[in-house]
């Protein structure tokens, strides 16, 4: 009897008692989303927190990188720090990357392990040095054997880079070197990444005649990269012209907007320098699809330039090294080169 009476009052109210269960599973559905939403925040935080490779160098690595500069008459070694795993310039750290870089100058014992020096007046007329910014320090009696620069910064949102410039003295290029080398470690201040080392020495190489050339790094041919180095050096004072196709490959933007580098177009016969860093999209292909830049060279001042270029669609493309060095990125040969005969 008990049991009819309540299903009477239910009949009788059967829109209120309809309400509270809506209410109920509407409640329960906004629940789970709210759940799931925290919990996809959750997975991408912690994969962008385990990022560690996003901080590298061209003369750096976490596990110690050695690198044997070949020098003619120039004895000064562009080293870069970028906030990205080179050369994958895609992905980037959105945070600025700070870190603090230590230089100390020693030398290479038989083992290849890394001396510093300890008597400061055998450089006594000497240059060894280091430039990051507008800052410089000198190896030697006056300032020490070792020098940390503090607060250095990469800025975030997007693919940049920070460079360094090494300077050996002369007599390394000397048929009698002294063989010192410069060891610089790059200490991040975010635990997220790894402490990178580097250990660079310059070689003494023949005079080359004047001219100058490029050419594609030969690659190894089982191992799949994501770009390439080109390779610009040679001797004298002119202008160099090199191309590419970008329809294939892409220039690193850190080498068309570093200021040491200056550029120019052809107007006619005739040398324009761009006023403002060249963008790769606004050069004009010929009819073979390859665009050009042409940069001022001084083997006075640096004898070699590394090119990087990033393939642009691997899964399209075709990439192997024969088709990449003939079709993408041929060789710059003499007829690129117009020397500078005037001194200026």
């Amino acid at each position: 009897m008990a049991v009819e009476k309540v299903l009477k009052k239910l009949k009788q109210n059967w829109i209120a008692v309809w309400f509270i269960v809506v209410a109920i599973l509407l409640s329960s559905r906004g629940a789970y989303a709210i759940y799931t939403r925290v919990t996809i925040a959750k997975r991408v935080v912690s994969t962008q927190a385990g990022a560690s490779s996003l901080f590298s160098s061209s003369h750096m690595n976490n596990g110690g990188m050695k690198t044997i500069e070949p020098i003619t008459d120039n004895t000064t070694v562009m080293v870069y720090v970028y906030n990205y795993a080179y050369p994958k310039e895609a992905v980037y750290r959105n945070e600025d990357t700070q870190y603090d870089l230590t230089a100390t100058i020693g030398t290479i014992d038989s083992s290849d392990n890394f001396v510093p020096l300890s008597d400061a007046s055998v450089l006594t007329d000497l240059t060894y040095s280091i430039t990051y910014g507008s800052e410089t320090f000198l190896f030697g009696e006056a300032n020490g054997l070792s020098h940390t620069f503090a607060g250095c910064n990469i800025v975030g949102e997007g693919a940049h880079s920070n460079q360094l410039s090494l300077v050996f003295d002369k007599n390394e290029v000397s048929n009698t070197p002294n063989g010192y080398c410069i060891k610089i470690v790059a200490n991040p201040y975010s635990s997220d990444l790894q402490e990178l080392t580097g250990y660079v020495m310059v070689s003494y190489t023949k005079q080359a005649s004047s001219g100058w050339s490029g050419e594609l790094e030969e690659l190894d041919t089982n191992k799949d990269y994501d770009g390439f180095n080109y390779y610009l050096e040679g001797n004298g004072k002119g202008k160099l012209t090199f191309r590419w196709n970008p329809t294939y490959v892409s220039i690193n933007k850190d080498f068309l907007n570093n200021r040491n580098n200056k550029f120019y177009y052809k107007d006619n016969d005739n040398y324009v320098a761009y006023q403002a860093a060249p963008v790769e999209a606004d050069l004009t292909p010929d009819g073979d699809g390859m665009v050009s830049l042409t940069i001022e060279v001084d083997s006075a001042e640096q004898n070699r330039y590394e090119v990087q270029f990033y393939k642009t669609d691997s899964k399209v493309n075709d990439y192997t090294y024969s088709v990449v060095k003939d079709d993408y990125l041929p060789d710059t040969v003499a007829g690129d080169w117009e020397s500078d005969t005037s001194g200026e």
